[in-house]
């Protein structure tokens, strides 16, 4: 399933409406469609907007958003550091989400699933920066993650696959992207 990017807009009704279009047009052209070059020039307009809102480390999305800029830049440290930064604010959220009256409300916006796809894509990165060994251990909290959840483990194909490259250590890392990232968060 791909996504269509969100028709062109250039009015807003502020910042954070802008981030969420961008951020979707910034999934469709650099994950679903492997255009860096477009994705760059989304950056170029999206990083002055995540720094003139709040410095808020607890924002899920501004968290997000900074690790695919840092990834579509290739620093993966930085974008590893807000990747994980985003899936702590989740764990949080979600654990909140169990002692709350709200529950089935707070699910609908983020949810288990969507806290193993952001573990998945911080497997990705581990392996781009070079970190097999971390990677595989990501991707093994999230398939543990979705049993204790009962939910579909998405990334197994992957997992086999890092588990065959660090057999086979003559194969040389090249970056992987998957074809379509599901960011259920935004898309619910």
């Amino acid at each position: 399933m791909t996504n269509e990017p969100e028709r062109s807009r250039r009015k807003f009704t502020g910042p954070w409406d802008e981030i969420k279009y961008l951020r979707g047009k910034l999934l469709h052209w650099f994950y679903e469609r492997g255009d860096r070059r477009r994705a760059r020039e989304i950056c170029r307009r999206l990083a002055p907007l995540l720094k003139k809102v709040a410095n808020d480390r607890e924002s899920i999305l501004r968290q997000e958003c900074w690790s695919i800029v840092y990834e579509v830049r290739e620093d993966f440290d930085k974008a590893i550091e807000h990747r994980r930064r985003e899936i702590e604010l989740m764990k949080m959220l979600l654990d909140e989400a169990e002692r709350s009256p709200q529950k089935s409300e707070i699910l609908k916006w983020c949810d288990y699933s969507d806290l193993s796809d952001r573990l998945d894509l911080l497997a990705i990165l581990y392996r781009d920066a070079g970190d097999l060994d971390k990677a595989i251990d990501t991707l093994e909290d999230s398939k543990r993650l979705c049993r204790q959840h009962r939910i579909k483990f998405d990334a197994q194909d992957m997992l086999d696959d890092y588990l065959a490259e660090r057999a086979s250590p003559a194969i040389p890392l090249l970056p992987v992207r998957p074809a379509v990232i599901e960011h259920g968060a935004s898309a619910k």
